[in-house]
Parts: C-alpha cells; structure tokens; sequence
C-alpha cells in the first residue's frame, strides 16, 4: 500500500497525524511540522512561498493562521484502517526487501513505501525484522535511515530491547555504520542505542564490551563538528560505560578518556554553553571511567592540559535548564574526577592550583551548592592544603 500523496504533509514527507490548513494559502500540513516552521520565524507558506500576514512565533498568533482540516483527518484515519487490515502484507514486503537487501543494490519504491507505512503505524512485531534490515544493509541508504527511524517510533522498548538482545551480529554492524554511514545512520544508531539502554542494559552488553564500537563512538565524539551525531554518540557511550565494567575498560582501550577531554575543552564551539547538558554528560561519563579503571587515569594523566581542562569546568554557571544548586551538575562530576586525579598524582595537584582551583572551590563552598558539590570541594580543599601553603 502506497501513502496517498494528498495524505502526506509536504514538510516532514510523512503522513500526517493532525492535518491543518494554512489559511492564507490554502495548503495543507501536519500541525507538529508548520507549527515549527512558523515558529523559527517563517514569514512565506513552504509551499507557494507566498508572503504570510505579520505572525510571532507565539501559540496564539499561530493559531490565528491555522485551521483543522477534518475532512483529509477522516479520509487518513480510514486510510489508517485499511492500512492495519494489511499488516501481514506489510510483514510479507518488510521480509521480501530483508531478503533482496545488498549494498550495491538501489531501495525500490516498494521497498521505501513500505518503511514509510510501517514508520507510520508503529505496529508491535515488527523490530526483528528492521533491525535485520539495517543489519544487512550494510551501506548508508534511505533504507537503513527509514528502518532506523521506524525502530526509534517502536511503541514497545521492551520489543526493541529484546530484538537487540538476540541479534548476533549487532556489534560489527553497528560498528561498521558508525565509522561509514550517513550523518544520519550515525545519530540514529546513537539514539538507539541510548533509547534500549535506558530500560534495559543486558540489551546492550555486547555493544558496550566491544571495542570497535567504543572506537567509532569515540571517534564521533571527538571529530563530530555539526554537534548533532556526537551529542548523539556522547549518550550512546554514557548509556554503554553504565552497563558494567567490562564495558568501561572497552572504553577507556578505544580512547573515550581523550574524545571526551577533546569535547570537553572544546567549550562553545559546538553551538551549545559548556553548562548545558551534553557537557554535564560528557563530565559523568569521565567520571565514571576514571573512579573505575586504572588505565583511564593513565590516559588523563599522559593528555597535556587534561587537569586544566577540569578546572574550568568547575563553578561554571549552569544553565536555567541545568541548575542543580550552585555550581551545576558538570562541576559536582568535574570535583570528583579532579579529586580521582589528585588522590593519585602529585603532578595533577599541582597543575590544578596553577590552574586556579583554589579560587574556585572557595567561590563554590560560598554559592548555593548542592551538598554533594560541597562534600567534593571540601576534599579537594584538604587534599590541596600542603601545596596551597607553600603558594
């Protein structure tokens, strides 16, 4: 079954859940996607591009421009309908394109059309056989990006889970992708993997102890320059380092200590505050390598700079979205790798009074800190106190 095109919204290219009309003009969309498009400062319809009255991006203006197509949202809900009587059909095209999937072979329409549908309804049953799909396309077409897609719409992670935890193959495909897919297999397969870890972490095991899926994750992290496939992929490594230890050593051996120092110190450059919350994760997931296995201090301690680069996280002012206490959740995970690193080496004390920790701390012990925040400065105070009298 084919998605009539006059059912499908012509900014997203999917078929529409909530059709309205843009009065000006006369066209058509999904409410999710023209709602977004006039809410980034629009001011022509994406259709005709002719100009639309004066409108702010708030609700109320929107709305005024917008009204509820209820005869195209009867003819899709029938649509709908038919579409769910044909389900075994689907499951039958979704088997035919697993079994003809190759490389070098170009995606049928039949073969997009019926990703599309599946991607619309989010049936149950479906996610072994995507997750197949993208296994088996080993290349980074629309195929593997529509299958990924309809995995991330499953309406059971469990299902999701489940499929990851009994498909073998997964840790040499997901690494093959993340080095060679498209910008957007790459996020997407992040995604995935954070979305299944999240409920279930046994799923995500094999991915998480084999290092060239750390290696490619890592890679991302540090070389991403668009932000969007290595905040990705920075998730997708918390959720891995998280599972166990043997996970955390396969990280630490693909180099996560030095992307994460790389994304760390690459402070604004990636569109975002440093006290946003890619960065908060990026300073837990250190954290959690260096508390637990030796060879990623190690790794900190052979990086130049890495002590300083941990010292300017600490008291950064949080965002509105981030605030946990004073000093913010970056600077609690901050002290406590700092504190790993200071326990351990008289090297890393030093560059961290050089560094101007000092100042820190006693500006973060006089802010609304969270308690653990305190506890962390409190300790780094004391364990500093020799080398702060001789300065």
């Amino acid at each position: 079954m084919l998605i009539p095109e006059v059912l499908v919204c012509p900014i997203s290219l999917d078929l529409m859940s909530d059709p309205v009309t843009l009065l000006p003009t006369g066209q058509t969309y999904d409410r999710p996607s023209i709602r977004r498009w006039l809410a980034a400062g629009h001011r022509t319809c994406p259709v005709t591009m002719r100009p639309l009255p004066h409108h702010t991006s708030g609700g109320s203006d929107q709305s005024a421009l917008l009204a509820p197509n209820r005869t195209l949202k009867h003819l899709i809900d029938r649509w709908l309908l038919l579409a769910d009587l044909a389900l075994p059909t689907l499951r039958d095209n979704l088997l035919d394109v697993a079994a003809a999937a190759a490389p070098e072979s170009a995606p049928t329409v039949a073969a997009v059309e019926t990703l599309r549908i599946i991607r619309s309804l989010s049936p149950p049953g479906f996610c072994a056989l995507l997750l197949r799909l993208v296994t088996l396309r080993r290349s980074d077409d629309v195929l593997a990006e529509l299958a990924l897609g309809c995995l991330l719409a499953s309406p059971s992670a469990r299902e999701l889970a489940d499929a990851l935890h009994e498909e073998k193959k997964l840790p040499s495909s997901f690494a093959f992708l993340l080095r060679q897919g498209s910008p957007k297999v790459k996020t997407a397969l992040c995604r995935l993997i954070h979305t299944v870890g999240a409920v279930a972490v046994d799923a995500v095991v094999a991915l998480g102890r084999s290092e060239p899926v750390m290696v490619a994750l890592a890679a991302l992290v540090r070389d991403d320059t668009d932000g969007a496939a290595s905040e990705a992929a920075l998730r997708a490594m918390w959720s891995l380092s998280s599972s166990d230890q043997a996970s955390r050593e396969a990280a630490v051996a693909a180099g996560a200590v030095d992307a994460l120092l790389s994304y760390i110190s690459s402070g604004g450059s990636r569109r975002r505050s440093p006290s946003c919350a890619p960065w908060a994760l990026a300073l837990e997931t250190l954290e959690l390598v260096l508390v637990s296995v030796d060879a990623g201090r190690q790794a900190m301690y052979a990086r130049p700079g890495a002590t300083a680069v941990l010292v300017k996280m600490v008291f950064m002012v949080p965002s509105r979205q981030d605030r946990v206490g004073g000093g913010g959740s970056g600077s609690e995970h901050a002290m406590a790798s700092l504190l790993v690193a200071c326990r351990e080496s008289a090297e890393a004390r030093v560059d961290a009074i050089n560094a101007g920790l000092l100042t820190r701390l006693l500006l973060l012990l006089q802010s609304q800190c969270s308690p653990r925040a305190k506890a962390n400065a409190m300790a780094l105070l004391k364990l500093l106190r020799a080398i702060w009298a001789r300065h």
